[in-house]
């Protein structure tokens, strides 16, 4: 025991002294990283998962979205639906998956007359958001004026089950009713619409489009104008106004309401259609075609402006005409109504070049899309008697 003690006094201590040289070695690396940080890398955020720093540089960069949706409702709220439309396709373009942008297009192509492109967008966004009634009602109104009125019925119901209390999901289920001609369910729905909201200026709308329907044009001039009062900026309602004074042959009232939806959206040809339209009534056929070419420049697929203008021709005998406007206006029509009437003129403009055999196709087609259309019927008649003399 005792040389073991006098042993470990009289040598050197060594892990003492490599304790120390340890100590010293880590101080030398250590202190000159912290006296001076940005010596080294910073160190990871809480949660060691955030990316390097090259990889963070080529992170897309934040998009846009809500500024240009923000854009597109100032357009919308002034009334500019192509210049709406425009910023709204660019903010799909961005963020296909924004349900908001997909709607604010639809509705935009919608009030713009393009409703069978705005399907698509109006669809989208009622996927995106399927609990949306206010999505759904906008995609019953996409269908309906585009003409499928069997799909707008589906998604208004769908509408006004996702929320009873929604003024358009009643109103567009109404318009759609009108358009399969059941009148009375068209008015209980819109009783539906003026209970949640009687003011609301698409409620007012489509009850002045019932009371067109029922032929009651005087009410309905009277409810086209309340709702402009509520929405002036939408020039649709001008549009709608000067065919129900049209109908009551207020034709100057009429071309005035027409001017005011071209002064608001100078790119709806429905307006310089309507102006058209109005100056035929008045036999004023000069303004009446300057004002039709002028809405097939703005749209060359309006087959009403193709149809009207055909009949301007036709009215003053200039069949050579007329027979090329009637033919791009079958074409493009989708209205059987309209299409039987410049099917049965078509049939008279072949019957005088003695084309005796377009005639009758023209003649029986006519009868196939309106069976009471008396002219057509005339017309087959006029063709018997001569063929027999031939």
């Amino acid at each position: 025991m005792g040389y073991t003690y006098r042993r470990r006094r009289s040598g050197p201590n060594w892990g003492l002294i490599v304790s120390v040289v340890l100590v010293v070695g880590a101080a030398a690396y250590f202190v000159p990283q912290y006296l001076n940080p940005q010596a080294g890398p910073p160190p990871p955020p809480l949660g060691g998962d955030a990316a390097p720093a090259s990889a963070a540089s080529q992170l897309p960069a934040p998009t846009h979205t809500a500024d240009r949706l923000a854009e597109a409702d100032q357009q919308m709220a002034a009334g500019h639906w192509s210049a709406a439309a425009a910023i709204y396709a660019d903010a799909v373009n961005t963020s296909p998956t924004s349900a908001a942008a997909q709607a604010g297009l639809a509705r935009a192509l919608i009030y713009d007359n393009k409703p069978a492109d705005a399907v698509d967008h109006a669809q989208k966004a009622a996927d995106l958001d399927p609990r949306s009634a206010e999505y759904a009602a906008l995609l019953a109104l996409a269908f309906d004026w585009s003409g499928n009125t069997d799909r707008a019925l589906i998604a208004a119901r769908r509408a006004t089950d996702l929320n009873p209390n929604l003024p358009e999901g009643w109103a567009y289920l109404g318009e759609a009713e009108t358009d399969k001609f059941r009148l009375r369910d068209a008015s209980d729905a819109l009783q539906h619409a003026t209970a949640d909201d009687a003011d609301n200026p698409e409620v007012l709308r489509v009850q002045a489009y019932l009371a067109e329907t029922n032929a009651d044009y005087s009410s309905a001039v009277d409810l086209y104008k309340r709702a402009i009062q509520k929405a002036p900026e939408r020039s649709y309602l001008y549009i709608s106004l000067g065919h129900a004074q049209r109908a009551l042959k207020q034709f100057d009232a009429a071309i005035q309401s027409y001017q005011q939806a071209a002064d608001l959206e100078p790119t709806d040809a429905r307006a310089e259609g309507g102006m058209g339209a109005a100056y035929y009534a008045l036999e004023e056929y000069d303004s009446a075609q300057a004002h039709l070419e002028r809405s097939l420049e703005i749209d060359p697929n309006y087959a009403t402006g193709w149809g009207q203008l055909g009949w301007v021709f036709y009215v003053q005998k200039e069949y050579d005409k007329a027979q090329p406007d009637f033919e791009k206006a079958v074409d493009l029509e989708k209205d059987p109504g309209r299409n039987a009437e410049y099917r049965h003129a078509l049939g008279w403009i072949y019957l005088n070049a003695r084309q005796y055999t377009q005639a009758k196709e023209q003649f029986t087609r006519a009868l196939a899309e309106n069976p009471d259309l008396e002219g057509a019927k005339e017309g087959l008649k006029e063709l018997a008697s001569s063929s027999a003399a031939h």
